[in-house]
């Protein structure tokens, strides 16, 4: 096994970049994902492309049609630069196999692989398998005892969370991960918010992210609604949202929306990934429901509208 210090890492998902800054490999990282946004990897060759437009180019439901298109016709919605990544010759390529919406999909990063890489697979779809990456990464780069050392800081952060929300009214609460159509938050997004101290309505942790309707959340009614739609930025989800609220009257009527407790949030740093940062997120929430966490304004901020009622505070749902 090669030295720390020579390896030569590419990373093809934002999660696999996040993990291996989170254990202190960011010199070792030689090219990234076009959608890697750690600020320590700005200056590396980008390894991947989307085929699709993304909310930059499109609304919500076109990129919506031409996923559902593409993934219909068999079509990767991904391309890795192949040559590109066999001239930075990396030694660990990190890819996943849970999305092949998210990124490029475990068969293509298979095939792309250049010979004698050793090619990583990160599958974390809850917080334990989160830890099992962080060890799966730490022990192919000799830093596992960072990466155990990391989980420890990481659960002990969890457990001083539970603490502080254990006893609380629980808001029953929807994370909504795009908004036409209207998905649901999943995966290890319904965990962060039983975590926080919340319950998510219409699934459970665990369960994949899925299409629903407005007529399905209105019915559900939730207390709080948190806009993570995946790959936002704040200012993005905050403009979305509001153009949600102009252009659909179910969203607008739903209670939540109207009582001042949407929030939205920098979805595509806190929640479109499974990573450390998870931890963060999970504290933001619990700021969010029961005010006992402190957040920055460039993680979340609640959205009020001039026809609705007055806005709720944060410590709405606290026992007296």
């Amino acid at each position: 096994m090669l030295s720390t210090t020579h390896l030569r890492i590419a990373s093809l998902i934002p999660s696999g970049t996040d993990i291996a800054a989170y254990l202190g490999l960011e010199r070792q990282l030689v090219g990234v994902s076009h959608c890697c946004d750690h600020p320590s990897v700005a200056h590396l060759p980008v390894l991947t492309h989307s085929r699709i437009p993304s909310h930059h180019d499109a609304p919500p439901l076109e990129v919506d049609n031409a996923v559902s298109s593409a993934l219909s016709s068999g079509e990767s919605l991904y391309l890795t630069h192949r040559e590109l990544l066999e001239q930075l010759k990396p030694d660990i390529v990190l890819s996943q196999d849970i999305c092949d919406v998210c990124a490029v999909s475990a068969d293509q990063a298979s095939c792309d692989l250049p010979e004698g890489a050793q090619l990583i697979m990160l599958s974390a779809t809850s917080l334990a398998g989160l830890w099992d990456d962080l060890e799966r990464v730490g022990s192919a780069t000799n830093t596992l005892e960072r990466a155990r050392e990391a989980v420890q800081e990481l659960q002990n952060r969890l457990e001083r969370l539970k603490g502080q929300v254990c006893g609380r009214v629980s808001p029953r609460v929807l994370a909504l991960e795009w908004s036409d159509p209207p998905f649901l938050g999943g995966h290890w997004i319904p965990e962060l918010i039983e975590l926080a101290g919340g319950n998510h309505v219409l699934s459970g942790p665990g369960e994949a992210s899925r299409r629903s309707s407005w007529a399905e959340i209105s019915a559900a009614d939730p207390d709080v609604i948190v806009f993570m739609p995946c790959g936002y930025t704040l200012p993005e989800a905050e403009t979305e949202a509001k153009e949600l609220f102009e252009r659909d009257p179910v969203f607008a009527n739903l209670r939540a929306v109207r009582q001042g407790r949407l929030w939205a949030t920098d979805a595509t740093r806190l929640f479109s990934r499974c990573t450390p940062v998870s931890v963060r997120a999970t504290e933001v929430l619990a700021g969010i429901f029961h005010g006992v966490y402190d957040f920055e304004s460039e993680e979340a901020l609640r959205i009020g509208f001039e026809d609705s009622t007055p806005r709720a505070t944060k410590w709405d749902f606290v026992k007296p």
